[in-house]
């Protein structure tokens, strides 16, 4: 791969990821999680999880008015 080529996104984030790009600790992500202000991890088997980035794009677009469809 050389420098100029792009680097494709992920099709999951990891909470570290996901604290980073929200700049929301760990516990508010959890609290807005149970709250319904935040999108929910995916399990991806074994202990992992993470956030499709289309959940974490929704959110992006509106922090505030972001509710999960229930």
């Amino acid at each position: 791969m050389n420098a100029s080529t792009p680097k494709a996104a992920p099709a999951f984030y990891r909470l570290r990821d996901v604290m980073r790009i929200s700049a929301l600790s760990r516990s508010t992500i959890y609290r807005r999680i149970a709250e319904g202000r935040f999108p929910s991890p995916v399990h991806l088997g074994g202990r992992a999880s993470g956030w499709p980035i289309t959940a974490l794009q929704e959110w992006i677009k509106d922090p505030e008015g972001y509710r999960v469809a229930r």
